[in-house]
């Protein structure tokens, strides 16, 4: 099945990473498709359009035509390095779209309106507090984009080993629906199955019933039950899409004060570049400390996420 990977560029060296990021997962892979965009920020949108330019009080739209000229040259630089990396022109496609306000929600919106696979955009490493206090395009789009998958890229990445924290609930679960769907078939990603139990927390049991609208009765009831549901499942959903079964590995399961830290620190050690979250479902209560997913993409740098719903 084709996909398309919708890349956000600014002519940044941290696009330029973005870019070298998808590159190395998905050069070789003629069943993904890349569509790098540049959103051009067209000024003031209130003033009217006049009548004779020429003769017009009114500021013309030179800005404009100046942003335009950037962004274009901004694209053909990201399509150069994505042939240059190897991938062949006829998988790149390219455009610019218009925005005045937020860089995020024109991206959010190209990306539903086209129904992109994922939008992979590159986060700039101001650091938590810069973040907080700043804001960025990464932020506002974890904070608003759901129906498409987002992957923000920290830094430079080169490996692919991806973390998957799982917790037995069907935004864990979907997460990992988005892996198999992405590198179905595929020999050469290792794929990292984690769970950290909370310090005061219960055992979680797995509930089969959750999922049979996706999956139906009998694949759930034969994946999703037991006292190791919380990873059958979601290897067997790798195995379903062709992932070979040696890439495919367990960690155990700690212990711990605050799931996001322990999240983040054992993505480290085990090696890996890529952390997938699950995100639950918009208006769900957090805790006090707001979500592990939140936490983990405030906490995480020089490692890409990948946060689905």
């Amino acid at each position: 099945m084709e996909k398309k990977l919708l890349l956000a560029v600014d002519g940044s060296t941290f696009s330029a990473q973005a870019l070298d990021y998808v590159a190395a997962l998905f050069t070789d892979r003629h069943d993904v498709n890349f569509h790098v965009l540049h959103c051009t920020n067209v000024g003031c949108p209130v003033l009217p359009e006049a009548e004779d330019p020429a003769n017009s009080l009114l500021p013309s739209n030179g800005r404009f035509d100046r942003n335009h000229a950037a962004g274009l040259r901004h694209l053909k630089k990201a399509e150069d390095r994505l042939t240059s990396l190897g991938i062949p022109a006829d998988r790149i496609t390219s455009s610019t779209v218009p925005h005045s306000t937020s860089i995020a929600a024109s991206l959010k919106g190209y990306a539903e309106k086209h129904l992109v696979d994922s939008i992979v955009v590159a986060r700039r490493g101001i650091g938590v507090v810069g973040e907080m206090l700043l804001g960025s395009v990464s932020a506002e789009l974890f904070r608003k984009c759901r129906k498409i998958p987002l992957w923000i890229i920290d830094g430079e990445v080169k490996n692919n080993r991806f973390f998957v924290p799982v917790d037995g609930s069907v935004n864990s679960l979907m997460a990992v629906d988005h892996l198999a769907h992405i590198f179905a078939g595929r020999n050469d990603v290792a794929f990292l199955f984690f769970h950290a139990r909370g310090l005061l927390s219960s055992r979680i049991q797995c509930v089969p019933e959750d999922f049979y609208s996706r999956w139906g009765k009998e694949w759930c009831d034969t994946h999703l039950q037991g006292k190791n549901c919380l990873f059958t499942g979601p290897i067997q959903l790798l195995i379903d899409a062709g992932i070979d079964k040696e890439m495919i590995h367990t960690l155990p399961e700690p212990t711990t004060l605050e799931e996001s830290t322990s999240i983040i620190s054992h993505a480290k050690i085990h090696g890996c570049g890529t952390i997938v979250i699950g995100r639950r479902q918009e208006g769900t209560a957090k805790g006090v400390l707001g979500s592990i997913s939140s936490r983990t993409v405030m906490q995480t740098q020089n490692m890409a996420l990948w946060i689905i719903g």
